[in-house]
């Protein structure tokens, strides 16, 4: 491997077995639980300019956080704020016990970025009680128990809140920075693939395949990406397979008395793997000042679950110049699709994967306004749904 060519670049490249020199967690936690990484495998090798160069063992630097979920992060606000927490309770604090040290690694932000979709006044209050509990519980050491609750509220609880005012201050302000605009885009981006994907599949009784090459299309020449994760994901909801819970939701949207809140929230769910692909991108120059980052995840979401397992990646390629991730999937995009359409369809869409369609893809890309599509296909996909309905 050339090192010149690697000069700007970094890869995590996944191992199957422990050999790697970055260990992973991945642990099921119960029916709908798990605490793991984007990656497959049990461990990551870190390949960049250095390593290629070097004779003999080198060090780096690295840094790592469990990012927790809407659901984590409620069961331990609730055992630190509540006097006598029911078995029930005790039962998700022992499944969150079983990441083990990892506990001392726990990071708020993934829930305080799922919070806003609905921040208001009761949001914060119930954010900064949460984020104390997780900041007390991630600096004591201790495992989640009913004891260790009493002991916050004893013993933890104001240093902890104080902590929780200061992030919660410091977050407000990046919101009204506009900090956090990169991610809303980001989230109607997904909205737009989804709503388009139920467009698709209630506008017409064609074949299984010719919807998802409808769907491919639609990303090339309309939005000007193509999302390999929300790709996959969408596949298994046009193909009628029964590879995730998020797909046999949105196969029946018409019967939901909500569609696109259901929609929304199921971009949400889509956009946390993408989120962690993003929190890989550091460099030693810049705070937290490490040669590599990997972003784990505690959630209690099945539907999140599923499309971290359906979408597992080999490798992250981190441009550190730009800090643009490139996620590598465990399964050659192509290939799946080729499996998915035949050999009839296929050899129409493999221009779209080619070096000139991914130039042209970027060049159109700031000339299209991804909030007028998405409203549009939000309006005539209600108009479908209330068809149906008369």
């Amino acid at each position: 491997m050339n090192a010149t060519a690697l000069k700007d670049w970094q890869i995590l490249f996944a191992e199957e077995s422990d050999a790697g020199s970055i260990k992973l967690l991945n642990r099921t936690l119960g029916p709908s639980g798990v605490a793991t990484s984007v990656f497959r495998g049990k461990s990551l090798w870190l390949i960049d300019a250095p390593f290629v160069v070097q004779s003999g063992p080198m060090s780096f630097r690295g840094g790592s956080a469990v990012f927790l979920d809407s659901n984590a992060a409620s069961y331990i606000r609730k055992i630190a704020y509540q006097g006598d927490p029911p078995p029930g309770l005790l039962s998700w604090a022992n499944l969150i016990n079983q990441i083990g040290t990892r506990l001392q690694q726990l990071n708020p932000y993934l829930y305080l970025w799922e919070s806003l979709r609905c921040w208001n006044d009761e949001t914060v209050a119930r954010c900064k009680e949460a984020v104390a509990a997780i900041h007390a519980l991630a600096s004591s050491g201790s495992k989640l128990t009913a004891e260790w609750g009493r002991r916050f509220r004893t013993t933890f609880r104001e240093s902890a809140e104080n902590f929780a005012n200061g992030l919660i201050v410091e977050f407000e302000q990046n919101l009204k920075a506009g900090l956090f605009a990169g991610m809303e885009d980001q989230l109607n981006l997904i909205e737009a693939v989804l709503v388009r994907s139920q467009i698709i599949e209630l506008g017409s009784n064609r074949a299984k395949e010719h919807k998802l090459a409808q769907l491919v299309a639609y990303m090339h020449e309309e939005l000007s990406t193509i999302m390999l994760r929300e790709l996959i994901v969408c596949g298994d909801i046009l193909l009628r397979s029964s590879g995730s819970r998020i797909s046999k939701k949105l196969n029946s949207i018409q019967n939901h008395p909500a569609p696109l809140t259901l929609i929304r929230n199921c971009a949400w769910d889509m956009y946390i793997p993408r989120a962690l692909d993003a929190l890989t991108s550091v460099t030693p120059d810049h705070a937290p000042h490490v040669d590599f980052y990997v972003a784990e995840v505690l959630t209690f979401d099945g539907d999140v679950l599923d499309i971290i397992n359906t979408t597992k990646l080999r490798a992250i390629a981190v441009h550190r110049p730009s800090k643009k991730t490139f996620p590598f999937f465990d399964s050659d995009v192509a290939e799946w699709l080729g499996n998915r359409l035949g050999p009839k369809r296929m050899p129409a869409l493999m221009e779209y994967f080619s070096t000139q369609a991914f130039v042209d893809r970027a060049r159109r890309r700031p000339l299209i306004s991804i909030g007028s599509i998405l409203e549009a296909n939000r309006e005539e996909l209600m108009r479908m749904i209330g068809r149906r309905k008369h």
